[in-house]
C-alpha cells in the first residue's frame, strides 16, 4: 500500500536544464581514449596527474595526445578531439576544467550523470561519460596520492593542489562508482554583507516546522499537488520531505510498513537535493533520485578480519565531505546504527529512519538504549539530548490483525519538542490514526467471560 497516494515523478526532474557542455565524452571518443593512452604508454609519455600545475607541461601533453591523433581524427575535429581527450587523460580527467570556474561550490558524480552547484543551486550536466571512465579516474587519483583502494575499503580522500577535496568510492561500498570535489571559495567580508550574511533571518511559510503549527494540519502544504484533503497525513508527511522541513523517525511493530512508508516519503525528496542512503544491508527501494549515493556497511568490524569501511567511517569520513542534502538510515536495529543515525540527524541536514516501537514514546526509549549501549560513557542526559536535537517527527506505524487479514496505517503522527524539566521527552500529538481509542483486547475478552 502507498501512504501517500498515487506514484509520481519526483519533483522538478522534467524541468532540470541540461545546458551543453564541451565536456562530455563522445561515443566515438571511447575507443580512441584506449588507444591514445596505450600508444602514449609505449612512448613512455608521462601523464600529468592532479598535482602537475605548470601550464608548460599541459601543454606539451596536448601536443603529444594531438600527434597521436592526427592520422585517426579528420583535421576539422582535431582540436575539439585533442582537448576532450587530453582533459579526459590528465588531472583529475573531465572534471578538471570545473576547478577553473570560480562559481562552482561542488562537482558531483553519481554513476554516469555529473552535476555541479553554483550559488546553492545544482545544475545537471547528463552523462559526461560512462562509468568505467569515473572508475579507473577514482584508481588513477589514489594511485597518484599513494593511498590503497581495497574490495574492503574502495575509497579515496584527497586535497588537491588548489585546496578543492576530492572524495571518490567504488562498488562494492557503493552501487555504482561516486565522486564529490568541494571547492572552497574566497569570500570576503564585503562579499558576505552582500550576500546578506550578516542580516537578520527573516523565515517565510515553507521555511520548517515552525510554520506548522496547527496540529490540525490545515496548514500542512500547499506545495504538494496531492488529490487529498487538506490535513490529511499524507499531505503533511510529502511536505515535510518535499520542503526538507524536519528529521522523521518511523516506528512501528515487526512487518507494520515502516519501511514501506519511508521508500514513498522518499519519492517526494526534491530532485536538486542530494541523498545518501547508509545501510548494513539492502533493504530500501527508495524512489530513483539522480544524486543518490548508497553504501552498505557494517555498523562495527569482527575481531580477526580485515577491517571494512563501517557505518561510522561512512558517514564521518565520506558523506560529511560529499555534502548530502538528507541522509537515510536503513532499520536501526544494532546499537552502531542508532549511534549513527543520532550522528546523522545532528549534522545540520535532514535524516530519515525506522525503527522497532510499540508506540513513539517506546520506539524514543528504544533509540536512546541502542545509542547508550553504544556509547554508554555519553550518559543517559547527553543521549536524550542529541535525541531531541535530532528527531523532530515521528510516526508510529500501527498494525491490527482481524477477519480478514492484517490492517497497516500510520496510528501516531507526533512532535518531539525537547525535554520536559522531568527530564521525559515533550511529544505533541499531531495526528491519530485511531477513529476512536484503541481497544484492549484483554478487557474486551475479560468481558465477553
Amino acid at each position: 500500500m502507498d501512504y501517500l497516494g498515487r506514484t509520481r515523478e519526483p519533483l522538478a526532474i522534467k524541468n532540470m536544464n541540461i545546458p551543453q557542455t564541451n565536456h562530455a565524452l563522445r561515443e566515438s571518443d571511447i575507443p580512441l581514449l584506449a588507444q591514445v593512452q596505450e600508444k602514449l604508454l609505449v612512448q613512455q609519455v608521462t601523464i600529468p596527474d592532479w598535482r602537475e600545475t605548470d601550464p608548460s607541461i599541459q601543454r606539451r601533453f596536448r601536443a603529444q595526445v594531438r600527434q597521436v591523433l592526427m592520422r585517426q581524427v579528420n583535421p576539422v575535429d582535431l582540436e575539439d578531439t585533442t582537448q576532450r581527450l587530453s582533459d579526459a587523460l590528465s588531472g583529475i580527467g573531465l572534471l578538471q576544467p570545473f576547478l577553473r570556474e570560480e562559481a562552482v561550490e561542488e562537482v558531483y558524480v553519481r554513476g554516469q550523470e555529473v552535476a555541479v552547484e553554483r550559488g546553492g543551486q545544482i545544475e545537471r550536466l547528463g552523462n559526461l561519460a560512462p562509468e568505467t571512465y569515473w572508475e579507473n579516474l577514482i584508481r588513477r587519483v589514489s594511485e597518484r596520492s599513494g593511498q590503497r583502494l581495497t574490495p574492503r575499503h574502495p575509497a579515496v580522500m584527497v586535497d588537491l593542489p588548489g585546496g578543492q577535496r576530492f572524495t571518490g568510492m567504488l562498488p562494492p561500498l557503493m552501487d555504482a562508482p561516486a565522486i564529490n570535489i568541494r571547492l572552497f571559495g574566497k569570500i570576503t567580508d564585503s562579499a558576505l554583507r552582500d550576500l546578506g550574511a550578516f542580516e537578520q533571518y527573516q523565515p517565510q511559510v515553507s521555511g520548517g516546522l515552525d510554520d506548522i503549527l496547527d496540529v490540525n494540519l490545515q496548514t500542512a502544504v500547499s506545495l504538494i499537488p496531492e488529490e487529498s484533503d487538506q490535513g490529511s497525513p499524507e499531505r503533511f508527511l510529502a511536505w515535510l520531505a518535499a520542503a526538507q522541513a524536519g528529521n522523521i523517525l518511523i516506528a512501528g511493530e515487526f512487518s507494520s510498513g515502516k519501511t514501506t512508508l519511508l521508500n514513498a516519503i522518499s519519492q517526494y525528496i526534491p530532485a536538486d537535493v542530494p541523498v545518501a542512503v547508509l545501510e548494513t544491508f539492502r533493504e530500501l527501494q527508495l524512489a530513483d533520485h539522480l544524486y543518490q549515493m548508497r553504501a552498505i556497511a557494517p555498523s562495527e568490524n569482527r575481531p580477526g578480519e580485515e577491517p571494512l569501511a563501517t557505518m561510522d567511517w561512512v558517514l564521518n569520513v565520506i558523506y560529511t565531505r560529499a555534502n548530502p542534502g538528507a541522509i537515510i538510515l536503513g532499520e536501526i536495529v544494532s546499537r552502531g546504527e542508532a549511534m549513527q543515525f543520532l550522528k546523522a540527524a545532528n549534522l545540520g541536514r535532514r535524516a530519515y529512519a525506522t525503527i522497532h516501537g510499540s508506540d513513539v514514546r517506546s520506539a524514543l526509549g528504544r533509540l536512546e538504549q541502542l545509542a547508550l549501549g553504544d556509547q554508554p560513557e555519553l550518559g543517559l542526559t547527553a543521549v536524550r539530548q542529541m535525541v531531541t536535537a535530532g528527531v523532530d517527527i515521528v510516526v508510529h506505524m500501527g498494525r491490527v490483525r482481524h477477519a480478514d487479514g492484517v490492517h497497516r496505517f500510520v496510528a501516531d503522527i507526533s512532535r518531539l519538542q525537547g525535554l520536559a524539566e522531568n527530564g521525559q521527552y515533550r511529544l505533541t500529538q499531531l495526528y491519530s490514526g485511531w477513529e476512536a481509542q484503541p481497544v484492549d483486547p484483554i478487557t474486551e475478552a475479560w468481558k465477553t467471560l
